[in-house]
Parts: structure tokens; C-alpha cells; sequence
């Protein structure tokens, strides 16, 4: 197939695909588990009216049975190991519609592919941290006593190993990184691995594409691994079969299909391009052109999009592909040998600082996106500096936030103050009165849309990767980042984000009185369903 055609087909409806994927409503309905949920509710509804209608004289028979199995079921659920919000967020419906409440409680959280991920995640974690450890990989005794816990923390929980002699590079926008990751590939000899959550045709996907299939002709192995809901519009098995006719190995992570299932939930949100082992990117920059800022008028409506991305290289490296060979492997249910990968002479580079590649998912029950996160903010002892697009969080983050504001810690958080998910935003908006209410202050990037996902803190402490603050990246989804300690590279990324503050304006409690009525109302209906959001 010549290039010529290949333009014609991945290019042609890149507008029409943004135009529609942009309107909040169709975003709300793709992207929003709540709508689903309010749906199923509605249906609900009136299946039980008619079914009311057909007991007659007996309704008071299932009256007494539904009452009698919400009670059981409460005292279960109150029981349960779980988050409170997230028991909160299931008693409402469940006291509404008892049994279907319960059932769909059932098919939720208990399913046989659920367990089986559970199972698969397990095993590919201690496969991919051995083949890992039994490389060339030698632990060093580190200067830094001071993050001991912070390092045992993230060994033990997935052998997320610290790395010194790594660089990082950092790029404050998407277009800054878009010619170095490209860079990077041209210079591939062996492999370039590619994993995001969302694909789109467009300058930023074609240039990529365009230089995939040159790569390939060189005898480069390329494999790409996308996320059947985030590249929804691309019709992914259709996609799928496009990039094999091009010679490319490609990956659906979970295809949506039009039955319900628990485990199509827990999306790959994860951005991750490795290339020859030897340099990896990850950061906020899913692979369409608004993350470059091209063709913005035509592609979205949020004005200047900012995020961020970092290039590691060197040792830390052999993580970030050890996380994508473990989920490629359950993905295309392969059993490789990862060594080939893995096992790279690596250049040490004369820098200071450690650097901790690691990712979270929903399947392995220790929140270790959120516990990095609130141990940074426990052990601020100057300030922890926040960009995330979204803010929808439990109680423990809440109250960590908080109390480090109150001991003089100066927590600030940029957000957006354009909406692209209008119910997450009106939500999101009532977690952050209460932040500013209690002494954290809030800031929103008033030329567009923050996609930027980082913590800073005191000058020594740093973390990019593709964690929102919120119920879908902290718990449910497929996600990396990187923790970065006294690197130099700390410091350009806090200027950056005092740059981007400049930008901003600060949110006070007057901001949210000024609020439409409508947005509070809705903020503070669907707040009581924030994890299920």
C-alpha cells in the first residue's frame, strides 16, 4: 500500500473525529461510567413498574424479600475491605432498586475474566521484576537514607527498583517532545515499543506512522499497544488490522464489546514509548494532534493545550520496558523470553539523583499511584506543587491535602478552567471549594487545557507520568509514572510550573459563589457517585 493511500485512509476524517469527540455531551457518554449507570438506573425503573404492575396482590411478598436481602447485603458491604466512598456510592442505588442493585453489585465485582486478569497481573508482575532483577541489573547502595521507605515501598509492592546513573530530560509541552520521541525512533537499530490510551489520525500520528513503517523496511521491530475504549472512533480491530497490513505488531488493550463487563472499566491510560531499550518518554501526550497544539481550531475548542512529557534514558529504562512487555504478554496471551529486551548494555550518566519507573492498576489491591502521592504530601516540608486536569478524591487524599496546609506546607494546585467532561468538571469543582475552604490553593490555566499530570515538592521531589487525581487513574485504570529525587532536572520542572502559574488565576471561595447554580447542583448530586465517575 503506498504512503499516498495510507494518508488517505488514517487522515481524511481526522476533523470530523475531533468535532464529535469534543462535544461534552458525546465525551460525558463515552468516557463517564455514571451515565451508564443513570441508564441502567432509568431502565431499571421501568422494568420494575411493569413488574409491580404483573405481582398485583403480591407486591407486598417481594416488598418483604427486598427488604430483607438490602439489610443482609448492607451489613456485607460495610463489612467489605474497601474505600467508604466507594460503599457510599453503591448503598444509594442499591436502596432504591434492592435486588437488581444487588445483582449488578454481583456482576461488578465478581466475574470469572476479572479474577482471571487478577490472576494474570499477579503472575506477569513477579515474571517481569525477575527477568528484571536476574539482568544486568545490579542494586547499588544509594546515598539518599532519607527515602528508604518511599524505595522498600515500591521494591516490595512490584520490584519497582531505583535506578542512579539515569538521565531525564524534560519537555514542557507536547510540541517540544514531538520532535525529540521522534528523533528518537529515526535512530532506532532494534525495537521501538509504543503504548497510549488514545490514537488519533492526524499530523502527530502520521509523522509517527510514517516513520514506524520506514523503520520496519529496516528490519526494526515495532509493536503498538492502544486502548480499545480511549481509540474508540478508529473502530481499534479494524485499526488493528491496518497497522498489520503495514508490518507492524499491534495490541488491543480490551476491546469494548456490547456486553457489560466489570473488567472493561479498567482501561490502559498508560503513555509509554520505548525505543531500543536504551530511551524511554512517558508524561501526559496521547498520540493526536491537540497534545501538540496542530491544527487547533479544527481539532478541539480548549485553547492551548499543555502537557508534559519526560525522556528517561539509561538503566531506569529496563523498567519502563519490563511494564509494557508484562501487559503485551496478557494482552496477546504470548509467553516470551523478556531478557532479549531487557538484558541492554546501558551508558551511566554522571548525574545525581535516583529515578523509580513504576505503574498501578486495578488488579493488584495496593493503590500504589495514590500512596506515592501521599507520600510526598506527608513529607513536604516547604511545598507540593500540583498540575492535574482532574480532581475527584477520597477522603484520605483529601485530609492529607489539607493537613499539609495547615502545618504550613504551601499546597498548590493548577487545573483547567476550560470543561471537557462537564459532569466530571461541575464535580471536581466542589472537591476544590472544600481544598480552598481549607487553606490549599487552587489556580486554573486560564489560556486552555492542563493535561500536565505532576507533584513537586521541596526542590528534591518529582513525578510525571499519566496519574490523574482522581477515582480512575488512582484505582481503576493501567497507569505509569516516574519518581524522581534530587535529579537536576527537579528544577527545571518546578520552573516550569511556576511559569504556567503566571499564566493562571487563583480560585477563591468567591469563584465558586460565582458559579451557575446549575453547575453546583450537579457538582453536589454527583459528588456522592465521585468513584463511580
Amino acid at each position: 500500500m503506498t504512503a499516498k493511500r495510507r494518508k488517505k485512509i488514517d487522515r481524511s476524517k481526522d476533523s470530523e473525529y475531533h468535532k464529535w469527540l469534543t462535544m461534552p455531551i458525546v465525551q460525558s457518554l463515552i468516557y463517564g461510567r455514571i451515565i451508564f449507570m443513570i441508564l441502567l438506573l432509568i431502565l431499571q425503573l421501568l422494568l420494575f413498574v411493569g413488574f409491580f404492575l404483573w405481582l398485583g396482590s403480591s407486591i407486598e411478598y417481594f416488598l418483604a424479600v427486598s427488604l430483607c436481602a438490602s439489610l443482609v447485603f448492607f451489613v456485607f458491604l460495610i463489612n467489605r475491605e474497601s474505600k467508604n466512598e466507594y460503599k457510599l456510592a453503591w448503598l444509594l442505588p442499591i436502596f432504591i432498586f434492592p435486588l437488581s442493585g444487588i445483582c449488578f453489585y454481583i456482576l461488578v465485582h465478581y466475574q470469572t475474566l476479572t479474577s482471571k486478569m487478577q490472576k494474570q497481573i499477579s503472575r506477569a508482575d513477579k515474571n517481569a521484576a525477575q527477568k528484571i532483577i536476574n539482568s544486568t541489573y545490579k542494586e547499588e547502595k544509594l546515598p539518599y537514607p532519607e527515602i528508604r521507605d518511599i524505595i522498600t515501598y515500591l521494591k516490595n509492592s512490584a520490584f519497582f527498583l531505583p535506578y542512579a546513573h539515569s538521565d531525564v530530560a524534560y519537555y514542557q509541552s507536547g510540541e517540544d517532545a514531538f520532535p525529540e520521541m521522534i528523533r528518537a525512533m529515526k535512530a532506532a537499530k532494534k525495537f521501538i515499543f509504543m503504548e497510549y490510551f488514545a490514537i488519533f489520525p492526524g499530523v502527530m500520528w502520521g509523522t509517527i506512522l510514517d516513520t514506524l513503517v520506514e523503520k520496519r523496511k529496516e528490519g526494526v521491530e515495532v509493536r503498538i499497544m492502544y486502548d480499545g475504549f480511549g481509540c474508540a472512533p478508529l473502530s481499534p480491530r479494524s485499526y488493528r488490522r491496518y497497522l498489520h497490513s503495514l508490518d507492524l505488531q499491534a495490541a488491543i488493550f480490551t476491546p469494548v464489546i456490547p456486553i457489560f463487563n466489570a473488567y472493561l472499566n479498567n482501561r490502559d491510560h498508560r503513555k509509554i514509548c520505548i525505543v531500543d531499550g536504551k530511551t524511554a518518554f512517558t508524561g501526559g501526550i496521547n498520540l493526536s494532534d491537540q497534545y501538540i497544539n496542530k491544527n487547533i481550531n479544527k481539532t478541539h475548542k480548549y485553547g492551548y493545550w499543555k502537557d508534559t512529557v519526560i525522556r528517561v534514558t539509561g538503566p531506569a529504562v529496563r523498567s519502563f520496558t519490563g511494564m509494557f512487555l508484562e501487559l503485551w504478554d496478557i494482552v496477546t496471551e504470548t509467553k516470551e523470553d523478556i531478557n532479549t529486551y531487557v538484558d541492554v548494555r546501558h551508558k551511566k550518566y554522571d548525574v545525581p539523583g535516583i529515578v523509580i519507573p513504576y505503574s498501578d492498576n486495578a488488579y493488584n489491591n495496593q493503590d500504589i499511584a495514590e500512596n506515592v502521592y501521599y507520600y510526598i504530601i506527608t513529607q513536604a516540608k516547604k511545598y507540593v506543587h500540583i498540575t492535574t486536569p482532574y480532581v475527584i478524591i477520597d477522603n484520605q487524599m483529601m485530609n492529607a491535602l489539607i493537613f499539609a496546609a495547615r502545618r504550613g506546607v504551601d499546597v498548590t494546585l493548577l487545573v483547567p478552567h476550560t470543561i471537557d467532561h462537564f459532569i466530571t468538571f461541575c464535580t471536581g469543582r466542589v472537591f476544590i471549594n472544600t481544598l480552598v475552604e481549607n487553606g490549599v490553593r487552587v489556580y486554573e490555566f486560564t489560556p486552555g487545557f492542563i493535561h500536565a499530570k505532576m507533584f513537586i515538592s521541596d526542590d528534591t521531589t518529582a513525578v510525571v507520568g499519566s496519574v490523574n487525581l482522581d477515582y480512575r487513574s488512582l484505582f481503576d485504570q493501567f497507569e505509569d509514572a516516574a519518581f524522581i529525587y534530587k535529579h537536576p532536572v527537579v528544577a527545571e520542572i518546578e520552573a516550569d510550573f511556576q511559569k504556567t502559574k503566571a499564566q493562571s488565576t487563583e480560585i477563591t471561595k468567591q469563584t465558586y459563589k460565582n458559579t451557575p447554580v446549575h453547575r453546583r447542583i450537579i457538582g453536589r448530586i454527583f459528588r456522592v457517585f465521585a468513584p463511580l465517575l
